[in-house]
């Protein structure tokens, strides 16, 4: 068996007590660092094309292995293989029939199919759609690697994004603004269909993931009961009395699917939902992304006290030189950083230590 960290079991014990806000006297912290000696080593084959690149199994999983191979993990980070890129956004949109568009090897996106409510796709969820066959074979390959090498690592879900940010991609964001006020049944009963999809896409990965164990989204976060991670981007596009009508009850419906939700709050154009948010006695936690050009998570530690006395967990990332700064301005309950950055181990070992002390 080939390991990938130590210390797993106290690892699980740590983030099962974050999900429930038990206090330890110390936050968790997802570290991972640059290994100086790799554990696992593959030969790796150049894609022939772009599609290749984020496709093909045997360019994929050995490149998947290999990163896990270079990384150390410590704190509350997991060893979790994602034979599905996050980085392939909003895939639930390709599951329900929107066309690929590639990027680069960095991105791809997708193209929008709904031009009028009178022409409508179904918006179904069809286990012969190319991408969920893409998916599905990127998963059993990754399964049968992690049998074959004896690896003690986990496979993680695709990003499937969230049911009305699927919506916006499959309309188009600045027409779903003018359907709130001039088709609202249309966009509820689309949305309907969409969180349907969604659900569908969850069932069918997580049967596949769940082989090896627990739940991983792309968060990266432990839970051996089923977890996921909720987003509604669109969001930061319309008022709380519309989040109210059309979004907040399908969150209301995911968050009963799921014990275990985590809020995705991605920037401060999120910030007028939080009062919404706060007010679900079940979700469990926020994370906290201030996005591009409003500064960095330790920037905004009047928003992320809010969300600790609103009674839910805080999930954000930082640089390492605020691991500190927030260990010492936040209730450490409910408190879990990722700290990001290329860092050499030895680096993310002293960071770790710091902590503890």
């Amino acid at each position: 068996m080939i390991r990938f960290r130590n210390g797993m079991e106290e690892a699980k014990d740590a983030v099962n007590g974050w999900w429930e806000l038990k206090t330890t006297g110390k936050p968790v912290i997802q570290m991972i660092g640059r290994r100086e000696n790799p554990v696992f080593t593959l030969p790796e084959p150049k894609p022939s094309s772009i599609h290749d690149f984020w496709t093909n199994p045997e360019v994929v999983i050995p490149r998947i292995l290999n990163q896990m191979g270079r990384t150390w993990y410590g704190g509350v980070a997991f060893p979790v293989l994602y034979p599905v890129s996050g980085r392939i956004v909003s895939i639930t949109c390709k599951y329900l029939g929107a066309p690929n568009l590639y990027i680069d090897e960095n991105t791809t996106w997708s193209r929008d199919i709904i031009e009028s409510w009178e022409r409508c796709p179904p918006l179904e969820f069809n286990p012969l759609n190319e991408w969920w066959i893409i998916t599905e074979r990127l998963m059993e390959a990754c399964a049968s690697a992690i049998e074959e090498y004896e690896l003690a690592c986990f496979m993680g879900l695709p990003d499937l994004n969230g049911p009305t940010e699927v919506l916006s991609g499959l309309r188009n964001p600045e027409k779903l603004c003018m359907d709130l006020i001039l088709e609202p049944e249309n966009v509820k009963q689309a949305a309907r269909k969409v969180q349907e999809g969604w659900f569908e896409a969850f069932r069918r990965s997580s049967a596949i993931a769940g082989r090896f164990g627990p739940y991983f989204t792309w968060m990266g976060v432990w839970s051996e009961i089923p977890s996921i991670d909720l987003q509604s981007d669109f969001s930061c596009l319309i008022s709380p009395d519309m989040f109210a009508e059309f979004i907040l009850p399908l969150i209301r419906e995911q968050i009963a699917f799921f014990p275990r939700t985590i809020f995705h709050l991605d920037g401060p154009g999120m910030i007028r939902h939080l009062d919404h948010l706060l007010s679900l006695p079940d979700l469990k936690a926020v994370q906290w992304i201030p996005g591009a050009g409003a500064g960095r998570s330790s920037d905004w530690i009047d928003l992320l006290k809010r969300i600790q006395e609103g009674g839910k967990g805080v999930f954000v990332y930082c640089d390492p030189d605020e691991v500190e700064i927030l260990s010492s301005r936040l209730d450490a309950t409910g408190l879990m950083m990722v700290v990001r950055g290329d860092i050499p181990e030895r680096e993310a070992m002293n960071i770790l230590d710091k902590v503890g002390k």
